[in-house]
């Protein structure tokens, strides 16, 4: 069954909550849906009953956090009785723990976290963004590594080889306490063959399997994916997208990706190079990009796009980080130049919201930092062009300001694809230790 993330946020925790897309309303009916389905395997016994009633606990759990258990009963439909039985026998396995409340006046149940412990990596054009995670230590580890402007596969894999070696040793954890290192990479990433495209982004990776050159490295299982991909899951998990069933996630930055969750799961396409917006052709007479067509949205509107044009015009800025800032303050072109990048961006959003009709839009990565300046000309631009309809357009909201959004998308997809639950995403893993993860970017 599709999974969504409902999730809060406040200065020291945001709410991890993996739970079917259900409202409340819809508890019941579901209840007997997998009574049903589990009578289908011959049982269709008591113990079937309490299997789909101890499912019905655990996702309530997912959606509300912790929770009384009169609460979790008037959500679930259970009565009390049945669901003090559930949470005792939960609770001796080990899937949860009844705790003390916030108020002191009654107890909460809430979900146990996973065990064992993940290597993220987020391998950019120039640098290489290292993590370990440790779910019972409780303990996060980072370091992040300057790749330099030109790099091949080879160094990169010798780099990454030594860098996971070093977060390891630094957190105190073995090997075998490892499940997998997930990477997320900047770059359309081919799942079928399991390579970067030939598109120039990375191009020292091109026609290498990186799955295997890295786990041959690593002694470890991995599995790659596209950074905007994890990103979206990110978003859609902890940020502005949380309730979404279909999501468009876009990272622009140095160039511009996307991420596209649909019905409730991150969706790839038949090879895993679904959902690259950045080369979708916005100018037919525009600048070249680097995938070899003319008028990509990335060769117009990213980070790098930006300060090309601005130096062509003679007023050159040192960063995307600096154009935001002197466009905020004031400066002609460089709002000039913000605006019509989100002009561009709307554009091509226009022709995504066409064909996915995404309920949510999220822009992220560093030209999100613009705020308004670019949004308004984003949202002007969409209104525009897209079919218009009763049920209004998609929201548009900015990303979460975050460094690391690749990372936690990696921690999301374990949670996910493990079957545990974390009702809360805490201090811990959202302030690692080693060296320090910029907090916006």
């Amino acid at each position: 069954m599709a999974a969504t993330v409902h999730c809060s946020y406040n200065s020291t925790r945001l709410s991890l909550l993996f739970v079917p897309k259900l409202d409340s309303s819809s508890f019941s009916d579901w209840n007997r849906l997998m009574v049903a389905d589990d009578a289908l395997d011959g049982t269709g016994s008591q113990s079937a009953l309490r299997r789909s009633n101890e499912r019905l606990i655990l996702d309530t759990l997912r959606t509300l956090g912790p929770a009384s258990q009169a609460t979790l009963a008037r959500n679930s439909g259970l009565s009390k009785s049945a669901v003090n039985a559930i949470v005792r026998a939960l609770a001796a396995d080990g899937v949860l723990e009844v705790r003390p409340g916030a108020t002191g006046r009654e107890t909460e149940v809430a979900l146990i976290g996973p065990r064992g412990a993940l290597v993220a990596l987020d391998l950019g054009h120039q640098r290489l963004h290292g993590s370990v995670i440790s779910f019972d230590q409780q303990h996060r580890v980072d370091e992040v590594v300057d790749l330099g402007r030109e790099h091949d596969a080879s160094s990169d894999v010798a780099t990454v080889s030594e860098l996971v070696e070093r977060l390891l040793e630094q957190a105190g954890v073995s090997r075998a306490e490892v499940d997998r290192v997930r990477v997320g990479v900047h770059a359309p990433y081919d799942a079928l063959t399991r390579t970067i495209s030939p598109t120039g982004i990375l191009p020292g990776w091109e026609g290498s399997d990186v799955e295997a050159m890295l786990s041959a490295a690593l002694d470890l299982p991995v599995e790659v994916d596209n950074d905007a991909n994890y990103a979206a899951l990110a978003e859609w998990s902890w940020g502005a997208g949380r309730g979404s069933r279909n999501l468009l996630y876009v990272k622009s930055s140095n160039g511009i990706g996307s991420g596209l969750i649909i019905n409730n799961q991150v969706y790839r396409g038949s090879n895993g190079l679904a959902g690259e917006l950045g080369h979708i052709v916005v100018d037919s007479r525009g600048a070249l990009c680097n995938c070899g067509n003319r008028g990509c949205l990335s060769a117009v509107a990213s980070g790098r796009a930006l300060l090309l044009e601005l130096a062509a015009a003679g007023s050159p800025r040192e960063s995307l980080q600096q154009v935001i800032a002197d466009a905020q303050a004031g400066d002609l072109a460089c709002r000039r130049i913000v605006g019509e990048a989100g002009r561009y961006l709307g554009v091509g959003l226009s022709h995504a919201v066409k064909l996915i009709a995404p309920d949510t839009i999220i822009i992220g990565g560093e030209l999100a930092a613009a705020g308004t300046l670019l949004l308004d000309s984003v949202k002007a631009e969409l209104s525009a062009n897209a079919l218009q309809s009763v049920s209004g357009m998609p929201r548009v909201e900015p990303g979460l300001r975050r460094g690391d959004m690749s990372i936690l998308g990696c921690v999301a997809a374990v949670l996910a694809g493990s079957g545990y639950g974390m009702s809360e995403l805490p201090t811990w893993i959202l302030t690692p230790t080693g060296q320090r993860v910029r907090e916006t970017v």
